[in-house]
């Protein structure tokens, strides 16, 4: 166990470092002082993976490990019960530990399945940050009702498009340009998805965990008809069946509780 910490004492310090400032920013509960810790972990990130990567050739592991701590930053603000606060700051500082740590392993001898092991880890990551990003927007429109409805709708189109981006490159070795009508399409459907969910009578978590799952959805689809193979049909029907059913179910389940 000391052998692994001294081996990925870099993640375990930048994890305690991020465990540190959430757990501060609960306690000033102050929006300059919030945006000062993003700040501050910025730079111990910076300092922390500059001498062992190339900045310029990581900066959307860079990008991925800011807005992961930005995002449970969001979490937090938003969250009341002190127990859930808790498991965000150790999900959020494990999060980031985690992320520094691949960046600073992903090398060339790496093994291939360690890699795509890597690959899973960084799109849960992407996929945890649309979901905070979600949720807050939720958030905003329900706290403040004078930021025009149109403004949120364009933040999320671009938010899902830019989160898809993310995830369709680290599959695809192709120019951006390839990806664009497919980014149109995510980000129109997405504020769609975002309206039609609107309407519904719950609580911005559920809204904004809604969102995320049809938002995933979507995401995994277009992947797979992006790819070479395309959409292998007879896989997916019983995948998006399944995954109905189970959403059904949870709308039914939720409705009885209101």
């Amino acid at each position: 166990m000391i052998r692994f910490f001294l081996f990925h004492l870099r993640a375990v310090v930048t994890a305690f470092v991020a465990a540190g400032l959430f757990e501060s920013v609960v306690r000033f509960s102050d929006v300059w002082y919030s945006l000062g810790s993003v700040i501050l972990f910025g730079v111990v990130v910076a300092v922390v993976c500059n001498r062992y990567v190339n900045i310029r050739m990581a900066l959307w592991d860079m990008a991925l490990i800011l807005l992961a701590y930005i995002a449970t930053i969001f979490l937090i603000i938003l969250t009341e019960w002190r127990i859930v606060i808790v498991l965000l700051e150790v999900l959020g500082a494990c999060t980031v530990g985690a992320l520094v740590d691949i960046l600073l392993s992903n090398t060339d001898t790496t093994p291939v399945y360690v890699k795509k092991a890597f690959r899973r880890i960084r799109v849960m990551s992407w996929v945890f940050i649309c979901a905070a990003f979600f949720i807050t927007a939720y958030a905003m429109s329900f706290f403040f009702a004078q930021i025009p409805l149109g403004v949120l709708f364009v933040f999320v189109g671009l938010l899902s498009a830019f989160c898809s981006y993310a995830i369709w490159r680290m599959y695809y070795q192709v120019p951006s340009a390839r990806f664009t009508i497919w980014l149109i399409i995510m980000s129109v459907m997405s504020m769609e998805l975002f309206w039609v969910i609107h309407l519904l009578p719950f609580g911005y978590v559920v809204l904004g965990f809604l969102l995320t799952w049809l938002w995933y959805l979507l995401l995994l689809l277009m992947r797979f008809h992006i790819s070479s193979e395309g959409i292998r049909w007879k896989q997916q029907v019983r995948f998006l069946l399944m995954n109905a059913v189970v959403f059904i179910a949870l709308l039914l389940f939720v409705i009885r509780w209101i």
